[in-house]
């Protein structure tokens, strides 16, 4: 074989190798691009369903695509969501992956403007969305003159703030589904409202909270199997009237006919 024709053979050949390794990084480019995340399961997220809390992190396609869920993770670039302080997408597989949130745990609000000012059980705001969580009771009643996240409940008193935050704390504690929580105007007188059943609660001052949301607790199985309605007046006790008799009113719902029942004394039970 002449110089020219060994020549010609390896020129030949390095396009050949030249032209398979574009072709090479045309394939694994396009496995990349279009390997994408579809299997998700959504872990320690409560505030949202999980197509929602899917649908605020993978927003378009190149979310779900794996090769830049990798390098986002390696750079620790993440999105700004409402009521999550953190979150991890750990990668089970090339197409699915376990979403993981670690949630701001409001357990009231108040309405500022337009908008639910979310508190912690430090009364430190740390949310403000145009959506009421389910499950989060309102305060109001009481004048809130400005209000700045990451600050706390901007309240007069400290005593009204550990009112609230205690009040708070005890109705999650107890899972009681309140809708709304009122004090007066001076804060030194509390009511509460029930949504199942339909109540008002008036706790009166601070003193002994915990006892009368205990108490509330043990009595609500009671009134919602009896289908009561009305207001629940819990003021007046105290711990030292575990084993005495206080009456509250409650009102009967609507009979059948129509007829709105009487109201009625009841004694604690």
């Amino acid at each position: 074989m002449s110089d020219k024709e060994a020549d010609i053979l390896y020129i030949k050949q390095r396009k050949v190798r030249h032209w398979t390794a574009v072709l090479l990084f045309l394939l694994i480019l396009t496995v990349i691009v279009r390997v994408r995340v579809t299997e998700v399961e959504v872990l320690g997220n409560s505030t949202y369903t999980a197509e929602e809390a899917e649908d605020l992190i993978f927003r378009d396609f190149w979310d779900r695509n794996t090769a830049v869920i990798i390098i986002r993770n390696i750079a620790g670039i993440k999105k700004e969501l409402p009521f999550v302080a953190d979150y991890r997408i750990v990668l089970k597989s090339p197409v699915s992956c376990e979403l993981r949130f670690y949630e701001k745990r409001p357990i009231g609000c108040i309405r500022y403007m337009s908008s639910y000012m979310y508190f912690d059980k430090d009364g430190i705001m740390i949310e403000s969305s145009g959506k009421k969580l389910e499950g989060v009771p309102v305060v109001s009643g009481l004048d809130f003159g400005y209000v700045v996240l990451g600050k706390k409940l901007p309240v007069d008193s400290s005593l009204i703030l550990s009112s609230i935050t205690g009040l708070t704390q005890q109705l999650s504690l107890y899972s009681i589904d309140c809708s709304r929580i009122v004090f007066n105007d001076t804060g030194s007188s509390v009511t509460i409202e029930l949504e199942d059943p339909n109540i008002e609660v008036r706790l009166g001052s601070e003193d002994y909270l915990a006892a009368k949301i205990s108490l509330l607790n043990d009595m609500l199985p009671k009134l919602k199997e009896r289908q009561l309605d009305g207001v629940l007046d819990l003021s007046t006790y105290s711990d030292g009237m575990k084993n005495a008799v206080s009456t509250f009113k409650l009102k009967e719902k609507p009979s059948e006919s129509g007829k709105e029942g009487e109201e009625k004394e009841k004694p604690e039970e």
